[in-house]
C-alpha cells in the first residue's frame, strides 16, 4: 500500500510538470539585432521600404519635382557646396561678404567628427541599443518566473522531522514513571494534486523509555507508515481554481509581450520621429541664414546711402528686423543640437555618445510617396493588430478566470479525508521496522471536515468585487474599440491633408520666390513703401520655405502615425518579436 502511494506522487509530480512544458517555436531566419532576457528582436531587409536610399526619393515624385525641391530645401552640406561654388564664381566685393557670412554661419552646425546616417541606419541602432526596448525586455520574462512559480504548487516536497524530548517530574502514583526520555523522527513527501487533493505520506518512528519498573519492554521502539489524503469536494476542488493562478500568469505574461511590442513600436516611432525632426532643423538653418544674408545686404545697401535719400526710420526698421533675424538664427542652431542629441539619445548607440562633440547627419531628404488608404481596411487592421486590443481581451480573460475562483471560494469548505497507516512495534529499531513490512497491525481513519463562515460576507463581497472587475474589463474594451477607430480616422485624415498640402506649398515658395526677385528689380531707389514690401516678402518667402518643410516632414510622421494606429509597425519596419521561451507565437 505504501509503495503505491510513494508511486502515486512521483507519477502526479512527472504529471503536472510535463503539462506546463511548451514547445519551442521554429527558428526564424531574420537576423537577430537584439537578444534580450525574454524576448528577441530580429530585423528584416528594410529596403523595400525605404527603397533607393542614397536617391533619397523612395519614387514619390519626378526628377524635376525632387530638383525644385532640393532647391528651395537644401541641406546643410549641399547648401555649402553650392555657397563655396558662388564664393569662387563672384567678383563683386559685397556679393562675396554675404556668401562668407552664410557659409560661416551654416558651418556653425558643423562638428569635428561627422556621423552620416540613413534612416534604416537609425531604426536598426534603435533596436539594437535603445534602453527604452531593453528595459521593457524584462517583463515577458519577469512574468515567466511567475508562471513557474504559480506550478512549482504542485511540486512534491520532502519533509522530515526530529524532535527529542526528556522529562523528569516527580509521579503521583508508583505505576508512572518520572525520568521519561521520547525521540521522534519523521519524513515523507507531501503533494498538491491539479484536482486540489493533498496527499501526504510518511514514515514515523519513535523510541521512548523511562524509569517505570513493571515495563516489560524499555526502551520500546514504535514504527509506523502513513498514508494521508485530503480531497475539497466544495471549496478548493477542481482543475480550474487549483490551476487558475497558473493561466493568470500566462496571461500576465502574454500582456507583458504586447506592452513590450508597444514599446518597441513607440521606441520606432520615436526615433523616426527624431530623424525628421533633426532634418527639418538643419533645412531650418540654411532658410533663416538664406534670409538673414538678404537682411545683411538690404541693410548695407541703406548705410551706403543714408547720407543720400535713405530716411533714418528706413534703416531703423531693417536694422530691427537683421537683429531679430539674428537671434532667431542662434535659436535654429541650439534647435539642431536639441535634435542630435535626442536622436542619440533614442539611439542609445555606443559608437555614438551623448558627450562627444558629433555632427549627426541624415542623408535621407524627406520625399514620400503618396499612399493611397481605405479607412475602413485601416480600421479592420489596427482592430486586427492593434496591443491594446490584445491586452484588453486578455484582461477580460484574466477577470473571468478570477470570478470562478471568488465563486469557489464563496463555497462551504467540506472535506474528505482519508488515512492510512501500518503500525510495528520492538525492542530496537530493526524489530520495530520488521513489524512494520508485516502489515499485522493496520489503521484506517475516514473523516469529513465542514466549515461554512457564518453570513460569509467577505468571499461574497470578493466574488461581487470580481464581477464588477469583469463588467469592467468588458466596458474597457469598448472604450479601447472606439480609441482605435478615433486613432485610425485621425491618421489617415491627417496623412491626406499633410501630402495634399506639398504642393501648394511648393508653389508658394516658388511665387513668393518670384516675388522677391520682381520687387528687387523693379525698383533701384528703395522708397519706405517698397522697401518695407521687400523685406515681408524675404520674410514671407523663408515663411513658405518653412511651410513646405513642416508639410514634408508631417507628412512623413504621418505615415508612421498611421502605422502605428494601425498596429502594424512592426511589419512596416520588417521587425519580429520572438519570445525566447517559446511560450507564445511569434509576435509581428
Amino acid at each position: 500500500m505504501w509503495v503505491a502511494s510513494l508511486l502515486l506522487c512521483v507519477v502526479s509530480s512527472l504529471v503536472s510538470t510535463a503539462w506546463a512544458q511548451v514547445t519551442p517555436d521554429e527558428p526564424n531566419d531574420a537576423p537577430v539585432i537584439m537578444d534580450a532576457d525574454g524576448v528577441e528582436i530580429r530585423a528584416g531587409d528594410m529596403s523595400e521600404r525605404f527603397g533607393d536610399e542614397d536617391a533619397g526619393t523612395n519614387g514619390a515624385y519626378d526628377a524635376s519635382f525632387i530638383e525644385r525641391l532640393q532647391k528651395q530645401l537644401p541641406d546643410p552640406e549641399d547648401a555649402l557646396a553650392k555657397a563655396r561654388v558662388d564664393l569662387d564664381k563672384s567678383g563683386s566685393k559685397s556679393e562675396r561678404e554675404v556668401l562668407e557670412r552664410m557659409i560661416e554661419r551654416i558651418s556653425q552646425v558643423q562638428e569635428g567628427r561627422q556621423v552620416r546616417l540613413t534612416l534604416e541606419d537609425v531604426l536598426r541602432r534603435a533596436l539594437a541599443h535603445s534602453l527604452a526596448v531593453r528595459v521593457s525586455s524584462y517583463d515577458p520574462a519577469i512574468e515567466t518566473t511567475r508562471v513557474v512559480e504559480a506550478e512549482a504548487a504542485f511540486d512534491a516536497a520532502f519533509f522530515t522531522n526530529i524532535t527529542n524530548n526528556k522529562q523528569n517530574r516527580p509521579a503521583t502514583n508508583a505505576l508512572s514513571g518520572t525520568n521519561v526520555q521520547a525521540f521522534n523522527a519523521s519524513s515523507g513527501l507531501r503533494k498538491l494534486l491539479p484536482s486540489g487533493m493533498q496527499v501526504e505520506t510518511s514514515y514515523v518512528t519513535s523510541r521512548t523509555s523511562n524509569d517505570f519498573a513493571f515495563q516489560t519492554i524499555n526502551p520500546v521502539w514504535f514504527s509506523q507508515f502513513v498514508t494521508q489524503f485530503r480531497q475539497p469536494l466544495l471549496r478548493g476542488f477542481g482543475l480550474d481554481f487549483n490551476r487558475s493562478q497558473i493561466h493568470i500568469n500566462k496571461l500576465s505574461r502574454r500582456r507583458a509581450m504586447q506592452q513590450f511590442r508597444r514599446q518597441v513600436q513607440d521606441t520606432l516611432r520615436q526615433t523616426e520621429e527624431a530623424y525628421w525632426q533633426l532634418v527639418q532643423a538643419r533645412r531650418n538653418v540654411v532658410i533663416s541664414a538664406r534670409v538673414l544674408a538678404s537682411f545683411e545686404q538690404i541693410f548695407s545697401y541703406l548705410d551706403a546711402r543714408k547720407e543720400f535719400d535713405v530716411y533714418r526710420i528706413q534703416l531703423a526698421d531693417t536694422r530691427a528686423r537683421l537683429e531679430r533675424t539674428r537671434a532667431q538664427f542662434i535659436e535654429l542652431v541650439a534647435l539642431v543640437r536639441d535634435a542630435e542629441d535626442r536622436l542619440i539619445a533614442l539611439m542609445n548607440d555606443p559608437e555614438i555618445n551623448l558627450t562627444d562633440d558629433i555632427e549627426v547627419v541624415p542623408v535621407i531628404a524627406p520625399h514620400f510617396a503618396r499612399i493611397q488608404v481605405d479607412r475602413v481596411a485601416e480600421v479592420q487592421a489596427a482592430l486586427d493588430n492593434r496591443p491594446e486590443i490584445v491586452e484588453a481581451r486578455l484582461n477580460i480573460d484574466a477577470a473571468r478566470i478570477q470570478v470562478g475562483v471568488a465563486k469557489n471560494q464563496a463555497l462551504p469548505q467540506l472535506d474528505l479525508v482519508f488515512r492510512y497507516s501500518v503500525d510495528g512495534l520492538g525492542r530496537s529499531h530493526d524489530r520495530a521496522f520488521s513489524e512494520v513490512t508485516k502489515n499485522d497491525y493496520n489503521e484506517y481513519y475516514i473523516g469529513i471536515d465542514f466549515e461554512l463562515p457564518v453570513g460569509n460576507r467577505a468571499r461574497r463581497a470578493a466574488l461581487r468585487r470580481a464581477k464588477l472587475q469583469y463588467a469592467q474589463s468588458i466596458a474597457s474594451l469598448k472604450q479601447v474599440f472606439e480609441q482605435v477607430i478615433l486613432d485610425v480616422n485621425q491618421a489617415v485624415r491627417r496623412l491626406e491633408t499633410r501630402y495634399d498640402q506639398i504642393d501648394p506649398a511648393l508653389q508658394s515658395v516658388e511665387a513668393t520666390e518670384d516675388q522677391v526677385a520682381s520687387i528687387k528689380a523693379r525698383a533701384e531707389k528703395k522708397d519706405f513703401l517698397t522697401l518695407n514690401t521687400e523685406l515681408n516678402t524675404e520674410q514671407s518667402l523663408a515663411q513658405s520655405r518653412r511651410d513646405l518643410l513642416t508639410a514634408l516632414v508631417d507628412y512623413g510622421v504621418a505615415i508612421i502615425d498611421l502605422e502605428r494606429a494601425k498596429g502594424t509597425l512592426l511589419q512596416y519596419n520588417r521587425v519580429e518579436l520572438m519570445v525566447d521561451d517559446g511560450a507564445e507565437d511569434p509576435v509581428n
